[in-house]
């Protein structure tokens, strides 16, 4: 029986690339994967966690994400669409509208406008964010985040890139509601909205990275770098990232619908410093982590309810120490210290 063939996008980022083995390993779609250069294509199939799948793998290329009907051709074709791909602030980004903002509107709503152009689409999985829903400063009130929450902050000037980069996760969002509203698409929706995602990076393979990304919340303090300010206590392991990713594309999953994607329970950043004391003493003493020269990490509440995850798709949300040792262990196997 011939398989249906899936679109995939943002493969070479952490969710991306944890969702896309997650679905390879399911079996139950060849997947078209949309990279910007044959050069990014090599470069995933490079990492080992892919090598036993590639025959179920094609590419798409997509060099520019913010060109009318740039996934037209891409999407001829699939039946299904897991669309990950979204600008993440970076050193270099500069002019917020351009590297972020628009990036990210366009990305997806390009993306849904080519899905309904071209018919027999069944449904669009999309990688959200709480940030979509409620700003930082809104969570850190303490206040119950859930699929309703609409507290967001888009005015421009922005001022920093994490200012720009909630905006675009809002906005993209609040597209993507027009987007519905408007045209009425024949496929369904399925939006996940994780809060800060923690675990092993398998696109990290030198261990001078480990803190790439929302990892750097957790390893950046482990290796001695002080972050000021609190910051929300709102995480969740990778793999039940994923896993949502992959259990939306049930058919049974019907309607446009969105997850939030949490540890349910409101964690202390702080207790990375202990889980590593206690779970890891040998690196600890040698000296592999520089947590003693710095203050340890304060953190704001977080209350978000998953309770429609759980009671959706019977997931149970990893704790942060499950999220601590997955990146940590990936940290110590890279340092050559496991």
């Amino acid at each position: 029986m011939t398989k249906d063939t899936l679109l995939f996008t943002g493969a070479t980022g952490m969710i991306g690339f944890r969702t896309l083995i997650l679905l390879l390993e399911q079996g139950s779609f060849n997947v078209r994967v949309a990279v910007r250069s044959q050069s990014s294509y090599d470069k995933l199939l490079s990492y080992k966690p892919l090598a036993p799948y590639t025959s179920q793998l094609e590419s798409a290329i997509v060099p520019d994400i913010t060109v009318p009907g740039a996934y037209d051709e891409a999407v001829k074709g699939v039946t299904h669409v897991i669309h990950v791909a979204s600008p993440i602030p970076g050193p270099g980004t500069a002019d917020f509208e351009t590297d972020l903002i628009q990036p990210a509107i366009q990305g997806t709503v390009g993306i849904l406008q080519s899905a309904h152009k071209a018919g027999g689409v069944k449904k669009v999985v999309i990688t959200a964010s709480v940030a979509a829903i409620a700003t930082s400063e809104y969570t850190v009130t303490g206040a119950t985040i859930n699929e309703d929450t609409r507290v967001t902050d888009t005015k421009r000037p922005f001022a920093n890139p994490f200012a720009a980069y909630t905006a675009s996760k809002a906005l993209s969002f609040q597209a993507t509601d027009d987007f519905i509203s408007k045209h009425k698409p024949a496929f369904n929706i399925v939006r996940i909205l994780p809060t800060f995602v923690i675990g092993r990076d398998d696109t990290v393979t030198d261990v001078s990275q480990i803190a790439k990304g929302t990892n750097g919340m957790v390893m950046g303090p482990l290796l001695g770098y002080a972050r000021e300010g609190k910051l929300s206590g709102g995480t969740v392991h990778i793999d039940d990232v994923a896993k949502l990713h992959v259990l939306a594309l049930d058919p049974a999953i019907s309607d446009n619908q969105s997850f939030l994607a949490s540890n349910p329970a409101s964690i202390e950043w702080a207790e990375s410093f202990d889980i590593v004391k206690r779970r890891y003493p040998a690196q600890y003493a040698a000296g592999l982590f520089k947590l003693d020269s710095i203050a340890r990490p304060e953190s704001g509440p977080s209350h978000v309810d998953t309770s429609k995850a759980t009671k959706t798709f019977g997931i149970q949300f990893k704790s942060f120490e499950e999220q601590v040792t997955s990146v940590v262990d990936h940290y110590l196997e890279l340092a050559g210290a496991s």
